[in-house]
Parts: C-alpha cells; sequence; structure tokens
C-alpha cells in the first residue's frame, strides 16, 4: 500500500492484516517521480517481484478559471496525472520486460467534458483516460493489461467538500467491491455506476451549444 498518509497506513493495515497475507506500506507523494522510484524499487526488493499495481491516487479542487490558478492546476495535474505517469515510466519498462503484469489506473467519468467549477479536475482525468487508452493499444503487444476505472460520485472526504448535487453517490465499500470484482473480471475499461455511465454517454454526444447550456446552469447550484 502506498499513500502520503503513513499514520492512515499503518491503521488500514492493522484492520485487514490477517495470517494469510503481507503487507506492507511505504509513504509516498505520487507527484514526486524519486519518491515512486524509491518506492517501486523497496517493494521489488520486499516481495521480489511486482505483478500488478493499482494507481488511485486523486485530488479535487473547485477551480475558478477567471480567477489565477496555475498553482492549482500544477498541484492537481501532479497527482491525478502524473501520479499515473510516474509509475507507467517505471512500471511499463518493467512489465514489458518480465513479458506480463497489470496496470490498473482510475481515472473518472469527469473525463468526458468540461464541467464549470471542474475545468483542471476534468482535464486532469481526460488526460490520464488518453494516457491508459494509448497504453493499452501499446503494452498489449507485450503481454501486459492495462485497465481504466472509472467511478461516479464515491462517499470520500474529497467529495465531502462538493456543493453541487452528486446523483448516484455510493459509499466507499461498495465502491471498492464493484472496482475488485471488475478487476478479477480482467475487463479492460470499467465505468460505474450505470445511472452516471449511462448520463456521460448522453452528455458526450450532445451538440457543443446544447451542453454548453446544461454545464453553466451547474454554476447555479455552487462550485
Amino acid at each position: 500500500m502506498v499513500a502520503r498518509n503513513s499514520e492512515r497506513l499503518a491503521s488500514l493495515k492493522e484492520e485487514i492484516i490477517t495470517a494469510d497475507n503481507n503487507i506492507h506500506y511505504i509513504s509516498c507523494d505520487v507527484s514526486d517521480y524519486d519518491q515512486c522510484k524509491a518506492t517501486f524499487d523497496i517493494a521489488k526488493e520486499e516481495f521480489g517481484s511486482i505483478d500488478m499495481a493499482i494507481l488511485n491516487a486523486g485530488a479535487g479542487l473547485n477551480s475558478i478559471l477567471s480567477i489565477p490558478h496555475l498553482e492549482t492546476a500544477q498541484k492537481i495535474m501532479g497527482i491525478n496525472y502524473f501520479g499515473i505517469v510516474n509509475f507507467g515510466n517505471i512500471l511499463f519498462p518493467y512489465f514489458k520486460g518480465k513479458g506480463k503484469g497489470e496496470f490498473i489506473g482510475v481515472s473518472s467519468m469527469a473525463d468526458v467534458r468540461g464541467f464549470e467549477g471542474s475545468g483542471i479536475y476534468c482535464s486532469t482525468k481526460a488526460a490520464v483516460s488518453s494516457y491508459l487508452e494509448s497504453a493499452r493499444a501499446e503494452m498489449r503487444h507485450h503481454g501486459v493489461r492495462v485497465m481504466t476505472i472509472k467511478p461516479g460520485f464515491v462517499d470520500t472526504n474529497m467529495t465531502k467538500k462538493n456543493k453541487h448535487p452528486m446523483p448516484f453517490i455510493m459509499d466507499s465499500p461498495k465502491a471498492a467491491r464493484l472496482m475488485y470484482k471488475a478487476i478479477n473480471s480482467r475487463k479492460n475499461s470499467y465505468s460505474f455506476p450505470w445511472q452516471t455511465h449511462l448520463g456521460s454517454y448522453i452528455l458526450d454526444i450532445l451538440p457543443d451549444p446544447i451542453y454548453e447550456i446544461l454545464a453553466t446552469m451547474r454554476g447555479k447550484f455552487g462550485q
């Protein structure tokens, strides 16, 4: 397990450890490439081999683009996008050398279009989805599976800050169970819940003038 909060990692380890599993945790800021490389080296030395990586780190901040937002963009892009790219830079050559491996990246259905107040978050997720799609096309020739997971709204500390409506929001244990099942079923891409997936599909195919009216209406609910 990898995250910045080592205290939370230690607590989580105590919650899930049993006599049948071997759990280790490493504190790492995924936006820092050197820390990602050190994490890889430690994990490889500890376990001898790495077969699967699930890249789930993410952050979201509301972003009003009419005010200075460069620092916010750099921070969110560093976590959401480079948090995956940093490990991709390390793991894709490693998996290619082994001739196998699984790289699971968590994006979002917010990748489909740009929403008012979420321009930076949406753009990071669009970048993540494109990166994973390209990697899937390339790495399949080397026996490496690349999977994209796109959740809808999940009840976490991140979404608790949102003031806008969050339809079909689900609790995190249920979301984790759905992702676990999808990973084991070896899907290449998985979006959930289905209601939000359907909604994102409709938004994707809407003509731009109609979508822009709907996107602007979102601002009336607050950011």
